[in-house]
C-alpha cells in the first residue's frame, strides 16, 4: 500500500465508518453462529438446521461410536483451509489481531474473515473444544481492516477500526456491549481519548442492537437459583471467600495457559505433516468426548461448553470428584484441539474452567462449613470472571462481561475481589497471558497496559528557545543569545548555534560556519520534529507561524539535541526514573 496516499479522515467520517463496522460485525456474528449450528446439527444429529442452543446438551449422535471420527474429518478440512488460504486463521485469533495493531500497521488480509469463519465453525461444529468469541473478534477485525484499506484511512485510524470491529464482535456474540468496549480499552487501543472511545462505543452499541434483533436480547446464561447471601452470619462472607478462590483460580489459570502452549510444542515435535498431526489430536479428542458421553450421558467437553457452564450455574453438578474430572478433561480437550492445529477461541474454555472451578470451591465450602449456607453458584460467577481476568490480563473486561452475561448484581463485589486476586497471582508467577505469550514466542513484544505517550503530545513550542536574534551576515555576534539566525535578502540563510559553535564577537557573522535548518510549524510534536531532523539530516529547526524563514514569522528556534533531551526526560518520567 502506498502510505503517501493515506488520509487521516475527519471525526464525522470515522463516526460513519464505525456505524458500518457495528452493523457488519453484528450481522457476521449472527451468520457465524448459524454456520456453527448448521455444521453441528448436520454432524451430530443428521439434521440440516441452524437451530442450535449451545446452552443445552447435545443429544446422543445418530452416528453412535462413529462420532469419534467427526472431529478428524473436520480437522482435515480445517488444515486444508488454513494452509492454503489464510495461515493467520490457525489458533485462537486474538493474538493475530494484536499483532496486526502493534506490528503490521493494522493490516489483516481480507481472506482471513472467510477462512476463519469456515475453519472455526468446522472445528467447533464437529466437536472441537474451543469457543466462538476469538474467531468473531478476528473476523470482525479483518473486516474492519479491509474497510480501512478501502477508505485509505491513516494507520492509526485503521488500528482504531480494528478495535471497533473486535469490540463489536464481543458485544454481538455475548450481548455484552460494555464488556466489548472495555476489551478494546484494556487490550487493543493504542491511544485512549474521547475520540477513540466514542468510535468504539458507537460501533459496539450498534453491533449489540443488531445482535438483539437477529439473535435476541437474553443474557448468555440464566441463573434460576437466587445467589443467596449467608442467612446465618455476615453478608461479606462471599467477598471474603473470594480471596482464596481468586488465589486458586490464578494458579489454575497458569496451568491452563501453560497447557495450551505445551500442547502446541508437543504436537510440533511429532515428525508428521500438519494433516496427520491434527488427525491424531482430533481422534483422541473424539474418543474422549464419546467415552464421557457413554459413562455420563452428556458430551460435556465438546464444542463451546456452554451447556456445562449452564449446569453448574443451576447447581446441577455438585460432586467434587466429577468437577475435578471435568477440569482435567477440559484442559486436555482444549489442548488437543488447539495444539494439533484447530481454529477457535480460548475465551469459552476459560469460562468453562472458571465455572467448574467455582462450583468445586463452592461445594467444598458447603461441605466443610455448612453453617455458612452460601450458594455455590455465587462462586461459579466469581470464578468465571476471575479465570477470564487471569488468562487475558483484562480484569475490568472480565468483571463487566460476566455481569452482562449473567445479569447478577449481587455478585459484583465478590467478582471485583476475585478478578483482582486472580490477575495478581497469575501476573506474579507468569508475566505473559494467554494472548501475549503466543506473540512473545515469535519474538514480538506487546505492551500490557497503556501509559500516556506525552512525547506524542508535547510540541516544539514547549521546548523551543526564544533566545535568538535575526541579523545580517555583516553584523557581529551579540551577547546573551543562544541562536543567531543569519539573514540575507529578507530570508534566513543559516543558523549559528552558540552552544556548539564558537565565534569571535569582533568579526562579521559571515566569517563563521552557519548550519542548515528546517522550518517547523507551531504544534509540531516532539516525535514529529525528531523524524524531520532525521530525514533532513539538519540539526536546527525554525518554528515559524507562516512557514516562511523571515524575522516576522520566526517565534523560536529548536535543535535536535533539545528535542532529544525533552523526549528522554518524558520517557524517564513515564518509567518513574
Amino acid at each position: 500500500m502506498d502510505n503517501s496516499k493515506l488520509v487521516s479522515r475527519s471525526s464525522g467520517t470515522v463516526f460513519l465508518i464505525s456505524i458500518v463496522i457495528g452493523i457488519l460485525s453484528g450481522i457476521f456474528s449472527w451468520l457465524f453462529r448459524l454456520l456453527i449450528g448448521f455444521i453441528h446439527n448436520a454432524v451430530f444429529l443428521g439434521q440440516f438446521s441452524t437451530n442450535y442452543d449451545a446452552n443445552q446438551h447435545t443429544p446422543e449422535s445418530y452416528l453412535g461410536w462413529l462420532i469419534i471420527f467427526a472431529p478428524v474429518l473436520g480437522g482435515i478440512l480445517v488444515v486444508y483451509l488454513v494452509k492454503n488460504f489464510a495461515p493467520q486463521a490457525k489458533g485462537h485469533g486474538v493474538p493475530e489481531v494484536m499483532n496486526a495493531i502493534y506490528h503490521k500497521r493494522g493490516i489483516i488480509p481480507g481472506s482471513v474473515s472467510i477462512v476463519k469463519a469456515l475453519a472455526s465453525a468446522i472445528t467447533i461444529g464437529t466437536g472441537g473444544s474451543l469457543g466462538r468469541e476469538g474467531p468473531i473478534i478476528q473476523i470482525s477485525a479483518a473486516l474492519s481492516s479491509t474497510l480501512g484499506k478501502w477508505t485509505r484511512v491513516s494507520v492509526s485510524q485503521r488500528n482504531l477500526f480494528i478495535a471497533c470491529g473486535a469490540s463489536s464482535g464481543i458485544a454481538a456474540t455475548f450481548n455484552a456491549p460494555l464488556g466489548g468496549i472495555l476489551f478494546s480499552i484494556e487490550l487493543l487501543l493504542i491511544t485512549i481519548n474521547s475520540r477513540t472511545i466514542l468510535a468504539v462505543a458507537v460501533s459496539t452499541v450498534i453491533a449489540a442492537n443488531v445482535g438483539h434483533f437477529l439473535i435476541g436480547n437474553e443474557p448468555a446464561f440464566s441463573i434460576p437459583e437466587l445467589l443467596k447471601m449467608p442467612e446465618h452470619g455476615p453478608a461479606f462472607i462471599p467477598s471474603l471467600l473470594s480471596i482464596p478462590l481468586g488465589v486458586l483460580v490464578g494458579l489454575f489459570a497458569i496451568v491452563f495457559v501453560r497447557s495450551i502452549y505445551f500442547s502446541e510444542e508437543v504436537f510440533e515435535k511429532i515428525p508428521v505433516n500438519d494433516y496427520v498431526r491434527h488427525m491424531i489430536g482430533t481422534l483422541v479428542l473424539g474418543i474422549m468426548f464419546y467415552s464421557i458421553h457413554t459413562y455420563t450421558g452428556n458430551y460435556y467437553v465438546q464444542g463451546v461448553g456452554y451447556a456445562t457452564i449452564q449446569d453448574v450455574l443451576m447447581n446441577m453438578i455438585q460432586d467434587p470428584l466429577f468437577l475435578v474430572f471435568l477440569i482435567i478433561a477440559k484442559i486436555l480437550a482444549t489442548g488437543l484441539t488447539i495444539g494439533s492445529g484447530g481454529s477457535g477461541g480460548v475465551f469459552s474454555p476459560s469460562l468453562f474452567l472458571g465455572a467448574v472451578t467455582g462450583a468445586l470451591f463452592g461445594n467444598l465450602v458447603n461441605m466443610l462449613f455448612p453453617e455458612l449456607n452460601v450458594s455455590p453458584v455465587i462462586f461459579v460467577v466469581v470464578s468465571m470472571a476471575a479465570m477470564v481476568s487471569a488468562t487475558t490480563s483484562a480484569p475490568l473486561t472480565a468483571a463487566i462481561i460476566i455481569y452482562e452475561m449473567t445479569l447478577d448484581y449481587q455478585a459484583v463485589l465478590p467478582i471485583m475481589i476475585g478478578v483482582s486476586i486472580a490477575y495478581a497471582v497469575r501476573r506474579h508467577f507468569m508475566t505473559g497471558d494467554i494472548y501475549t505469550l503466543k506473540l512473545n514466542r515469535r519474538g514480538f513484544m506487546v505492551p500490557e497496559g497503556l501509559v500516556s505517550d506525552l512525547k506524542s503530545h508535547m510540541a516544539v513550542d514547549d521546548v523551543m528557545s526564544k533566545s535568538f536574534q535575526v541579523l545580517s551576515g555583516e553584523d557581529q555576534a551579540p551577547e546573551d543569545v543562544e541562536f543567531i539566525c543569519v539573514e540575507e535578502d529578507g530570508r534566513v540563510k543559516g543558523v549559528i548555534d552558540l552552544s556548539h559553535d564558537h565565534i569571535r564577537s569582533d568579526r562579521p557573522l559571515d566569517d563563521f560556519k552557519q548550519r542548515s535548518y528546517i522550518v517547523l510549524e507551531p504544534g509540531t510534536t516532539l516525535t514529529g520534529a525528531a523524524k524531520r531532523f532525521h530525514m533532513s539530516r539538519c540539526t536546527i529547526g525554525l518554528v515559524s507561524t507562516t512557514g516562511a524563514a523571515d524575522e516576522e514569522s520566526i517565534i523560536g528556534v529548536v535543535s535536535n539535541s533539545l528535542v532529544a533531551h525533552a523526549i528522554a526526560d518524558v520517557t524517564a518520567t513515564l518509567k518513574g526514573d
